[in-house]
């Protein structure tokens, strides 16, 4: 597969009651017009119903062929809760899954992708993190790139530990990880030697994919009772990192919201769910318009291709040009809007269910990147989306 591999939702799931089970025997279809690479391919007690997890090996064959998986504890209750494993179908294509336990150690897995929170301690020590909090605006300063931070090989981002909770862009010229070697500050040598920087100057924008509130005009979330960041899990298949805010004084009451954040193996696109315990009007997200570069827009889908300082220092700094983009499901209720720079869209959030969109960025200095203008980029992003629709999985 090219390295725009789609970013599929968890895997939809055709199925009927089952009783309890070890061992699992599925199909997976690609249901979209376009192939699909490093789809993840999900299995929890939610898509199965009776399978019992273990702290057991499991061997996971795809066609017959063994492969890598990821076993996530993602309710915070210690035990393994999600296994995910990685497929590529052709349009239309199918696969055959079969899951069991073992006593053999499992395929291993090289780490793909990696997610860091470092906070200061109270003796100026810098400290990995799986969690940090705080009922004060106060901790942009005291965690090292100012927030949880999460990378494939393809893009890194972070999430910055404050009221604009904004996202930023770390872009790479070769696909590798970088952020346990720069720290997402790259050194004099380290530059000279290839690695990638920060690209884009997100200041008070929103950045790609961002969530913000709305009044008729993008708003940050600066009343609230506690913030929250943290790792759910951070490899080698994927990275679960969530932002979280209680007690946000918006639309009239106090809500707690989470967004969770999910980056695959392979993929330069993420996964936004937002969740909230009250039903929300109107949330914000989407692109900011770059050097007063090119735009596109829709319900569905925003973008933007342009070049301009990553940092105030334009001096040290040379411009950037870089491409965002961010797709909405039309299910999803969007609405698009344009607010100075930003390039938006708007839709409601329901109380126990999930608002999901994706955001995708790419860089021109990659020395893999075959988009060079803002025409082959929007077509890029075009394609893109239609290779979102999740996974099937048949059982029968």
């Amino acid at each position: 597969m090219n390295s725009f591999n789609s970013l599929l939702l968890t895997a939809f799931v055709l199925i009927a009651p089952v009783h309890a089970t070890a061992s699992l025997r599925f199909t997976v279809s690609n249901p979209n017009p376009v192939a699909v690479g490093n789809a993840p391919v999900i299995v929890s007690a939610a898509t199965f119903p009776g399978f019992t997890f273990s702290d057991a090996n499991y061997c996971i064959k795809v066609n017959g062929k063994k492969t890598a998986y990821q076993a996530d504890d993602l309710n915070g209750d210690g035990k393994p809760d999600e296994l995910v494993f990685l497929v590529d179908l052709a349009a239309g294509a199918r696969a055959k899954v079969s899951l069991s336990r073992t006593r053999r150690k499992p395929v291993a897995a090289e780490p793909q992708v990696v997610a860091s929170l470092i906070r200061k301690s109270d003796t100026g020590e810098w400290q990995h993190v799986k969690e940090a909090t705080s009922t004060r605006n106060d901790m942009y300063n005291r965690m090292h790139h100012h927030g949880v931070a999460f990378e494939s090989d393809k893009m890194a981002y972070r999430i910055y530990f404050d009221n604009k909770s904004t996202i930023d862009v770390y872009g790479k010229k070769e696909y590798r990880l970088e952020l346990r070697d720069t720290w997402w500050y790259p050194t004099g040598e380290q530059l000279a030697e290839g690695y990638g920087d920060d690209i884009l100057l997100v200041s008070g924008w929103v950045g790609v994919g961002s969530l913000k509130g709305w009044n008729g005009r993008m708003q940050h979330i600066d009343k609230f009772g506690r913030r929250t960041q943290r790792i759910l899990a951070g490899g080698p298949l994927r990275t679960v990192v969530e932002s979280e805010v209680e007690d946000w004084e918006y639309e009239g009451t106090k809500s707690k919201v989470t967004v969770r954040y999910i980056l695959y193996a392979g993929h330069r696109d993420v996964i936004a769910e937002v969740r909230s315990d009250h039903s929300l009007k109107a949330v914000a997200t989407g692109v900011q318009q770059i050097g007063g570069g090119e735009l596109i827009s829709s319900p569905t889908l925003v973008g933007s291709w342009g070049s301009w300082y990553p940092q105030p220092d334009t001096v040290k700094y040379a411009k950037e040009t870089v491409g965002l983009g961010l797709y909405m499901p039309a299910k999803m209720g969007g609405q698009q809007h344009t607010d100075g720079v930003n390039n938006l869209i708007l839709a409601p959030v329901k109380s126990g269910e999930v608002l999901t969109y994706y955001f995708t960025t790419v860089a021109a200095k990659e020395n893999k990147q075959p988009v060079q203008d803002a025409k082959a980029f929007f077509e890029y992003l075009a394609e893109w989306s239609k290779g979102l629709e999740p996974l099937q999985i048949i059982r029968k």
